[in-house]
């Protein structure tokens, strides 16, 4: 569609930077739009979390997620940072005249967190990490300071396709300084946990830990633990379509699957099996199929061809085994009649005599 547009009644001007569209109108989601407008809007030097909420309709999370995003590219600078002991809100100094330089923020409650270094974790040292907890100064000085996590950062919003939320700030942060991934190999991760709908913070960060317990930390083993991933969601994926499923598979059911690749069964025999659950007992059964399965194994039966061969041996031997049960040797039935004549009683039995 075309539209032709007329501007008229528009009231009073306030300035929106033009990179804010050039740059990130792609990126950030419309309540970090929605926040940036109202601070923009506004003539006070002091902005209050709650204020920004009430006039928005934004939780105060969010609205302090895009204070600080908005801050980190640069649109305007955060000066100062108060809690407000009251009610418990953040008031937020900002000067609006997009001052270039480095932001000064300061917390009057949180705790200087000092950044840790960069682990290179081996066997030895693995063990559960706890959180480290970075205050809002501690982000801004990072991101101004390591040019690899601004870049990150960067590269993390163009995979979501929005900003990110002071609490993803943190969970990558920790993922590069307190567990020691590489910059490369959580951008890897973001993007397959992204491909598959799953690309939460927390379900990064159990994958990651997952594999820090593991030893798994370089590159090359978490892009080798990405490929069977990758590989594994494929099967998952062909497998309910086949069984017909409409809804997500469970823990369970992904546990039975993965052991039936691990086994050495194709996409095919799972199939196969399947269609025998079905014809068998008329429904979907995962333990049933895995029984049909675990049974293949155990007889080394991989294809479908030696299926058919044992499924022809089986019907044979059973049909020869009936034939048996009910078939009669004629010779022997003549000496069972000759050596068994039935005895008459009475009369009958005397006249037989006579």
């Amino acid at each position: 569609m075309k539209y032709k547009i007329e501007r008229k009644n528009w009231g009073s001007f306030f300035t929106v930077p033009s990179k804010v569209v050039s740059k990130h109108l792609k990126l950030c989601s419309g309540d970090f739009i929605k926040v940036l407008l109202f601070i923009l809007s506004s003539d006070k030097n002091e902005i209050i979390t709650e204020d920004i909420s009430v006039n928005t309709g934004i939780s105060d999370d969010i609205v302090d997620d895009a204070v600080v995003y908005w801050s980190q590219a640069e649109i305007f600078s955060v000066l100062n940072v108060t809690v407000l002991k009251n009610t418990k809100k953040q008031t937020i100094h900002t000067d609006v005249s997009q001052k270039s330089g480095e932001s000064n923020i300061t917390d009057a409650e949180s705790q200087k967190v000092s950044v840790l270094p960069a682990l290179n974790p081996t066997q030895k040292s693995l063990e559960k990490k706890n959180h480290v907890k970075y205050s809002s100064k501690d982000i801004a000085d990072i991101v101004n300071n390591q040019k690899e996590i601004k870049e990150m950062f960067s590269q993390l919003e163009i995979i979501l396709k929005r900003g990110l939320r002071f609490s993803e700030q943190c969970g990558y942060i920790n993922l590069v300084e307190n567990y020691g991934f590489p910059i490369a190999s959580i951008l890897m991760l973001v993007q397959y946990c992204e491909d598959i709908g799953k690309a939460s913070i927390r379900y990064v960060e159990s994958i990651a830990e997952s594999w820090f317990e593991q030893d798994i930390t370089s590159y090359q083993q978490v892009e080798a633990e990405i490929i069977k991933m990758m590989e594994s969601h494929k099967v998952e994926n062909k497998v309910a379509k086949i069984f017909g499923m409409t809804t997500n598979l469970t823990k369970k059911q992904k546990e039975y699957i993965n052991s039936w690749t691990e086994l050495g069964f194709s996409i095919d025999m799972i199939q196969l099996a399947y269609e025998k659950c079905v014809d068998q007992i008329n429904k979907l059964s995962f333990p049933y199929i895995n029984k049909i399965i675990t049974s293949w194994s155990k007889e080394k039966v991989f294809t479908v061809d030696e299926v058919n061969i044992q499924d022809a041996k089986s019907k044979k031997y059973k049909s020869k085994k009936k034939e048996k049960e009910h078939s009669y040797d004629l010779d022997e039935f003549y000496e069972f009649t000759l050596n068994h004549v039935p005895k008459i009683k009475g009369k009958d039995r005397k006249s037989s005599d006579e």
